[in-house]
């Protein structure tokens, strides 16, 4: 999970450097390939969340999961497109042309997106967990856990 923030983090920043008449080519598609590596982060969180869930709770946790991951990108692109718009209108006001405005206002957004993604570094270090899950995962497998009572 860190290796996906660093990367991820830094393919950001990196397209935060992109001139407002940049090509594709050469300056978007290194930091495309780098930021793909988004799904460094979401499967280890998957692993890390559901390891050690009894399987009659693993829908609730899949599902639980994958709101929070749906409500956190609704509010990180909140976020994003505040800060853009922002910086974009008051670089406009400032007498920017619309290109120059726009651009900073998305390089803005993206060094925003790209230093929250290399700040979660340490916390993916501060959450690994320090028992052997493995261990852990095949005692409720074998039931050796104890169940909470079920409800009446």
């Amino acid at each position: 999970m860190a290796a996906g923030l660093a990367l991820t983090g830094t393919g950001t920043l990196w397209a935060a450097q992109a001139p407002a008449h940049g090509s594709f080519w050469m300056n978007l598609a290194g930091p495309f390939l780098l930021t793909g590596t988004v799904t460094w982060i979401f499967i280890p969180v998957s692993i890390g969340a559901l390891v050690g869930v009894t399987e009659r709770d693993a829908g609730v946790a899949s599902g639980l999961i994958d709101s929070s991951q749906q409500l956190g990108g609704a509010i990180g692109i909140a976020i994003a497109s505040t800060v853009a718009a922002t910086r974009t209108r008051d670089l406009h006001a400032q007498g920017h042309t619309i290109a120059g405005a726009l651009n900073g206002g998305f390089h803005t957004a993206l060094w925003v997106c790209g230093l929250a993604a290399l700040s979660a570094i340490p916390i993916a270090f501060l959450l690994i967990r320090r028992t052997d899950t493995t261990t852990q995962a095949t005692a409720v497998q074998q039931g050796k856990v104890p169940q909470p009572a079920p409800a009446d």
